[in-house]
């Protein structure tokens, strides 16, 4: 127990992690890397950053206490970073990697920060943040308690908190984003595939809409509000127990005050091509067409 709780307090105190950001690195070790290799960090506790450049080497910087050694293991074709605390309590890490490099990071007590690479990006952590900016292929980003960030991503992007909330923004591709008590955002989303799921929470997609795509947006405790551009062609399938359906769009179906007490509508927008599910048990459903601030007056009919 003491051990936890020393760890959770150097993980939460910044004011300690900006002072450690400053000392020279204990570890600075430089390795030549083949194309077609991947990288794999494993750290118990403390910060991995990491971010791409140009060349087809990687360093690997660290910070750690005295009693701590950083193992740097080359295979032909993958590089295994990990560490040996021997009582210590975290190790900090800043790596530059190829950005052509498929990256890996896992551990229990982690901040992770993976820049600007264009490869796989997977980070995982029990406690603490994971910020993805970039990445082209399999993206993932999982935090129990942290807050998961993907920006600038293109591929197949999974993120995923448990209590924290969950954001993508400024990518394209297909999307699953969850959380349990945290809300959703997707925005400057390019995606023919969504599904975003919290129980309490909000859940916000802006984005485009792709003929024939599939989005699904639910939530137990909290509202959704999608917003899409007015040319875009799909059926919307809206059900709220407790809440109210609003738009601002002119969409082709039964009068919006039916919306109620579970009631599940079907609303049409262009040929409809796209399906688009909405679900909410204790709060609204919003829709509204891009660039606009308000979704209007639930008691204007269609």
């Amino acid at each position: 127990m003491f051990i936890t709780a020393l760890i959770v307090g150097i993980l939460t105190a910044q004011p300690i992690q900006q002072a450690r950001d400053t000392r020279t690195p204990q570890t600075d070790q430089t390795v030549t890397v083949a194309r077609g290799a991947r990288l794999t960090v494993n750290n118990f506790a403390g910060e991995v950053n990491i971010k791409a450049w140009d060349r087809d080497q990687l360093r690997v910087q660290a910070r750690h206490g005295a009693r701590a050694k950083v193992n740097v293991r080359q295979t032909a074709n993958a590089v295994v970073i990990s560490s040996d605390t021997n009582g210590a309590v975290s190790v900090d890490y800043e790596i530059n990697a190829p950005a052509w490099m498929p990256i890996k990071v896992e551990g229990t007590y982690n901040f992770i920060t993976v820049e600007g690479t264009q490869s796989d990006i997977s980070g995982e952590t029990v406690r603490g943040d994971v910020v993805i900016k970039g990445g082209n292929g399999i993206i993932v980003a999982k935090s129990i308690q942290g807050a998961v960030s993907v920006e600038g991503a293109r591929g197949r992007i999974t993120v995923s908190s448990v209590n924290e909330g969950a954001r993508v923004s400024a990518s394209s591709g297909d999307v699953t984003a969850e959380t349990t008590n945290g809300s959703i955002s997707l925005t400057k989303m390019n995606s023919p595939n969504v599904e975003a799921t919290t129980v309490n929470g909000n859940v916000a997609y802006d984005g485009t809409v792709a003929d024939n795509g599939r989005y699904r947006f639910a939530t137990h405790n909290g509202t959704i509000t999608a917003t899409i551009p007015a040319e875009a062609n799909a059926t919307f399938n809206v059900r709220t127990y407790n809440g109210e359906f609003v738009t601002n769009l002119n969409l082709a179906g039964p009068p919006r005050s039916e919306a109620r007490r579970g009631r599940r509508l079907s609303y049409t927008l262009g040929s409809g091509s796209a399906e688009m599910e909405m679900e909410s048990f204790g709060g609204s459903i919003r829709i509204q067409r891009s660039g606009s601030t308000s979704t209007g007056s639930k008691d204007k009919e269609n």
